[in-house]
């Protein structure tokens, strides 16, 4: 084989993989999980204590890895420890609540996109 044609082959191989690099990264397999609402809103102040808090990602993420954790202002556990994926909708994570006194209450969550990379966050509400 001839190093001209060597060297043609070489960038042909090249440039395939940079298409496939960027078909990925187009088709999602950049995405990383981030939440784009969620039932309390972040900050929100409610008058009546809610049956579950409900977050929503902007990608499916993995069950198996997800986990939320709703806490009272001493720290107390005050979910029902149900945590889920919907099987519905892959991209809802959610856990049931306790009957809730007034007060700040604290969320924290920790999830695995469905690409790998993980993502953890705190968000707080008030209940009157």
């Amino acid at each position: 084989m001839t190093r001209n044609r060597r060297a043609r082959l070489a960038v042909r191989a090249l440039g395939s993989i940079a298409v496939g690099v960027v078909v990925a990264w187009a088709s999602g397999a950049g995405a990383h999980a981030f939440v784009s609402r969620s039932e309390p809103r972040t900050g929100a102040t409610i008058a009546e204590s809610p049956a579950q808090v409900r977050i929503w990602f902007d990608g499916p993420i993995e069950s198996m890895f997800a986990s939320i954790r709703v806490e009272d202002r001493d720290r107390r556990r005050v979910d029902k420890g149900d945590a889920r994926v919907d099987s519905d909708d892959r991209r809802l994570l959610e856990v049931g609540l306790a009957l809730l006194s007034p007060g700040r209450h604290q969320v924290a969550l920790r999830v695995i996109a469905r690409d790998g990379h993980p993502r953890e966050g705190t968000f707080s509400f008030l209940l009157k």
